[in-house]
């Protein structure tokens, strides 16, 4: 629910209705990243202390431990109102959050878009060589396909497995 300015102008301190002030629309969309982020911070931080100091005097007019006796009168001295009221503020100022957070979203995806389409007309182009006149490259030469000999001399191999085979046959006939 709006609070009239004369309510809050009661209910507040000078300092909190300046914060207050600032969470407005006119001003807040005036002032840069840092500072509504240092309001939020604030706002956040008066409307807690608010609402702490509430419920203390709430538990103490049960009497449920606090300083002294606390008559109805004292009892509820405008903090429920005075959170009531930051909280509209804190609501304001975070909407301004939100919203440039979004807005700041939207521009890198419309950048991200123009970015992608200017890719894809890119692939597209074709990627044929200049038709200029290239000096001659020249013969190159060709790879060898030949495999080169493992070992030593080309009758090794066969003497060795005649010699193994040879030895076998003895060990065998022996019996």
């Amino acid at each position: 629910m709006a609070h009239p300015r004369k309510t809050e102008r009661r209910l507040l301190t000078d300092s909190e209705v300046e914060l207050v002030e600032k969470s407005r629309q006119p001003v807040v969309s005036a002032l840069g990243d840092g500072e509504v982020n240092d309001l939020v911070a604030q706002l956040r931080e008066r409307r807690d202390r608010a609402v702490t100091i509430a419920n203390n005097q709430r538990r103490a007019l049960r009497g449920k431990g606090g300083r002294g006796e606390v008559t109805f009168d004292k009892a509820d001295s405008g903090n429920r109102q005075k959170a009531s009221v930051l909280t509209d503020a804190l609501t304001r100022a975070r909407r301004e959050q939100t919203r440039r957070r979004t807005q700041a979203a939207r521009a890198e995806l419309v950048e991200s878009a123009h970015k992608a389409l200017e890719l894809k007309r890119d692939s597209k182009r074709a990627k044929r060589p200049a038709n200029l006149p290239r000096p001659n490259t020249g013969m190159t030469p060709k790879e060898r396909t030949r495999l080169e000999r493992i070992g030593s001399a080309s009758g090794e191999a066969g003497r060795v497995t005649k010699f193994v085979a040879v030895a076998q046959a003895k060990k065998d006939s022996r019996g």
